[in-house]
């Protein structure tokens, strides 16, 4: 069991450790994360602080477990399972390198930008022990990236103003043009889609929202209240989400998980009983999201070209 960290400190910079190694692999000079062996009686969090200090001198906050990958050495027919965490630097001081890190790999500490980092990571793949690092670490690497990015980021829900207008027929273009993309049978451009008469009509229901991000507009969601009751079905109250999109730039940063949050408040302050959503078919990514969250299939819309 291994632990390992992609490590960043207050100024955005990250933490590497650069290995010069001359062995059964071949000769290499390597970018690779900090960590090592989980030793026993050890769980994950005093583990990966303890590498930390020993291999950068860094004190750290773990500030979340990235995830996990799992590689294979055939050479030594050895597995390892890496635990990798992102971890904020708090002090930096002394090293505790073991003799065979000095003599054998040489090891020291690289401080490197998001950019630099990538770079670095490219130019050691010339070496078949560089590709499998590089091809294990540079997911986490964007994926601490992205983490970052939600940390740092101040996003709040509210109800949207007429000053929003701009920003909200920005994405509700995007939202178009992903849909003439998937479907130019059925769906047309059209940049007057959401006119200002149109959007102070969905301002007057009360039911619109937009995803602040540190002042920018980042997201829209509009929902819906049915009220569901006739001979055949059972009488029920639905909060449906009728329009729920993020700004391009902002994907990716939790703001999905915010509206679900904001439409689960909205379902207990009316005493709704259940969120129901459409999906197009086209759109994987919102589809897995859903699911994600919770959704199930209710009823599946199927068409029969002439």
């Amino acid at each position: 069991m291994i632990a390992r960290a992609i490590v960043v400190d207050d100024e955005g910079c990250f933490y590497f450790v650069r290995a010069n190694r001359d062995d059964d692999f071949g000769k290499a000079t390597l970018i690779e994360t900090a960590g090592g062996g989980v030793e026993a009686g050890e769980d994950l969090n005093t583990a990966i602080r303890r590498e930390l200090k020993e291999e950068l001198g860094a004190d750290v906050e773990v500030l979340c477990k990235i995830g996990v990958v799992s590689d294979y050495y055939n050479l030594i027919h050895r597995h390892n399972i890496n635990n990798y965490f992102l971890c904020k630097v708090k002090t930096l001081g002394d090293k505790h390198l073991t003799q065979d890190e000095i003599e054998d790999f040489h090891l020291s500490t690289l401080k490197l930008g998001y950019e630099e980092a990538l770079v670095e990571y490219e130019r050691c793949r010339c070496t078949s022990l560089g590709r499998l690092v590089a091809n294990r670490e540079v997911p986490v690497l964007k994926r601490a990236k992205e983490l970052l990015q939600k940390v740092r980021v101040n996003i709040t829900v509210r109800t949207a103003q007429k000053a929003d207008y701009g920003a909200v027929k920005r994405i509700m273009d995007q939202v178009q043009q992903m849909h003439v993309d998937w479907r130019p049978d059925i769906y047309r451009p059209n940049e007057n889609l959401i006119t200002e008469e149109v959007y102070t009509q969905m301002l007057d229901s009360g039911n619109f929202y937009v995803a602040e991000a540190d002042g920018k507009v980042a997201g829209v969601l509009e929902v819906e209240y049915k009220h569901i009751e006739s001979p055949a079905h059972v009488t029920r109250d639905i909060v449906f989400i009728d329009s729920m999109a993020v700004d391009e730039p902002y994907r990716n940063m939790g703001i999905g998980h915010l509206f679900f949050e904001k439409v689960k408040e909205l379902k207990s302050a009316k005493h709704a009983d259940g969120i129901e959503l459409q999906v197009n078919a086209r759109n994987k990514a919102a589809y897995e999201m859903y699911k994600k969250y919770g959704f199930t299939e209710k009823s599946i819309n199927m068409e029969l070209g002439v």
